[in-house]
């Protein structure tokens, strides 16, 4: 093969497989992928909600290797861009997710390792108590990005999930890859909850003793900076131990960081707004929608609100009096839970909302059409997913709405993003297409070792082995070829379709590798995408997983 014709073909998906058959092929994707060709694309025709209050009816909006160049009524598409004629589509900027959370895997430390055991009752108590945590190695989720982009967001934050002090969380754009191709801050913020040990031993077992060791371990984290300061100015004396713990929470008990308290409750707000006031905190507080009964005591602490819009269904009414088991205060809450993001809003409360504790990011969008239709005013609504957010995580030079020099990440709705049933058709993120698919439930059960065909652009049929475990909903698998192999991102089912995605920077191609595969029966076809081409595949299931053994 000569030389050109085989940069040619690692520019296409299937040639990331193609670098597998020896090292000469790695270093020709290297050489390849370091010559990459400008991303500019123009979105026509569309209505484009640059800001809050400020619509565009008809444009166009010009992307440039990851950045807008231009939007507005009368931008032409430059000469090098890819039209995309959306006629009738409304752009806005990319939503902005303020708080979500992710569990730690066990190798990090944080999980049981003790065998099913219960650790000490001192071993519990430091568990709950990192707030030197690095969520950063395992914060990007394939799985969790996705659902984030079907109900528009382009960015999230991701806090650490467990314990008390918990870490520090991170600002990573949701483009598929790892964190550190997506990563905007390191820490943001430290996250704090007042729960009790879960561990069921050790200090603190109760919600008084959560607030105290809460409240001590800010007093120390002060305590530790003074005493290193001290030493630095005069080392002529006794060094103080040193732990990375009060060290990392140090700048979060100064007011040097925001603490982001998980509240639970609107008198878990007051309790935290309390304490915050106490210890000269920058506190923000993840709210629980329940923040009305208690406006009055709340809003005086003027402290930023993460808000999520967890709306309760209605309380089943039994048709028997006698059974009549629906408390007064459940209808009360049903009813006026929409209106607590406009009165929050209205006592002039920074407010940012979030999908935190739904079952699935797309939910808040009909939250909010409903808040709407209960007073909210629909610019504070999209403020609140946009501007405020960007303002909260300082990237509002970067992020929140639609103009030159912002990242190019925006979300492109069929209709109004507020409307009953929104329809979100893609996101752009830092000037890649994703498309948000309509998610059906599964028809077909993939799991398996499937032997494929891939046909480059060129021509080319490279052999590959598609090996997949587990049910529809929570697939593992891998890809190989020539003895080696590559771990999926992820592999979701949709109706009859697989959806299979892959990170090829460890094959020396840099990027997401993609494909849909049409099932029926074993047998199988479709086609994939990589950073520069597009190429098709087919092939059949050879075998199927062992059955589970029954215990």
């Amino acid at each position: 093969m000569s030389r050109a014709r085989f940069i040619g073909a690692v520019a296409s998906a299937a040639a990331v497989l193609t670098v597998l058959t020896g090292t000469a092929a790695v270093a020709g994707a290297t050489a390849a992928g370091a010559e990459k060709l400008p991303r500019v694309h123009a979105l026509t025709g569309v209505r484009i909600v640059a800001a809050p209050g400020k619509v565009i009816e008809k444009g166009t909006v010009v992307l440039r290797d990851g950045v807008i160049e231009a939007a507005g009524a009368e931008v032409e598409p430059p000469a090098d861009a890819r039209v995309w004629d959306r006629e009738g589509l409304t752009v806005y900027a990319g939503l902005i997710e303020p708080y979500t959370v992710r569990d730690a895997p066990d190798k990090d430390g944080d999980g049981d390792a003790s065998g099913g055991e219960r650790p000490s009752a001192s071993a519990a108590t430091a568990a709950m108590i990192r707030p030197d945590r690095d969520v950063t190695p395992y914060a990007a989720s394939a799985a969790a990005a996705k659902k984030l982009r079907e109900a528009g967001f382009t960015t999230a934050v991701v806090a650490p999930a467990e314990g008390i002090l918990r870490g520090a969380s991170v600002v990573l754009n949701l483009g598929d890859g790892p964190a550190a191709d997506n990563l905007l801050r390191r820490g943001l913020a430290q996250n704090v909850t007042f729960r009790r040990n879960s561990f069921g031993a050790g200090y603190p077992a109760s919600l008084m003793g959560a607030v105290a060791l809460v409240r001590q371990t800010l007093a120390d984290a002060r305590w530790h900076a003074d005493a290193w300061a001290a030493y630095e100015r005069r080392p002529a004396q006794e060094r103080p131990p040193m732990s990375a713990a009060l060290a990392a929470l140090a700048p979060a008990a100064a007011g040097k960081q925001p603490v982001v308290f998980e509240t639970g409750s609107a008198v878990g707000a007051m309790r935290a707004a309390g304490l915050a006031a106490e210890l000269g905190l920058d506190a923000w507080l993840l709210g629980s929608g329940e923040e009305y009964r208690w406006l009055d005591s709340i809003a005086p602490a003027k402290l930023p609100i993460l808000l999520p819009l967890d709306y309760p269904d209605l309380p089943e009414v039994p048709d028997d009096e006698d059974d009549m088991k629906v408390r007064l205060e459940d209808l009360r809450h049903w009813d006026l839970a929409p209106e607590n993001p406009a009165r929050l809003l209205d006592r002039g409360l920074t407010v940012a909302f979030t999908s935190y504790g739904l079952d699935d990011p797309k939910q808040l969008l009909s939250s909010v059409h409903k808040s709407i239709e209960r007073g909210l005013d629909a610019d504070r609504a999209l403020a609140a997913l946009t501007t405020t957010p960007a303002a909260l995580l300082g990237i509002s030079d970067r992020a929140g709405t639609v103009e030159a020099g912002k990242m190019a990440n925006l979300a492109v709705v069929d209709g109004d993003l507020f409307s009953e049933k929104p329809k979100v058709r893609e996101v752009w993120i830092d000037g890649r297409r994703y498309e948000v698919k309509e998610s059906k439930p599964a028809e077909v059960e993939p799991a398996g070792t499937w032997e494929l065909v891939v046909t480059t652009g060129d021509g080319q049929k490279i052999p590959v082995t598609l090996t997949l475990s587990g049910k529809a909903g929570a697939l593992d698998g891998a890809i190989g070829a020539m003895g080696r192999e590559v771990p999926v991102s992820s592999a979701e089912v949709s109706g009859s379709t697989l959806e299979v995605s892959f990170d090829g920077t460890d094959l020396g191609i840099p990027g997401t590798i993609s494909f849909s595969l049409e099932i029926e029966g074993d047998g199988a076809k479709g086609s994939g995408v990589a950073p520069e081409g597009g190429f098709t595949l087919e092939g059949r299931r050879t075998a199927k997983p062992a059955p589970e053994v029954q215990r």
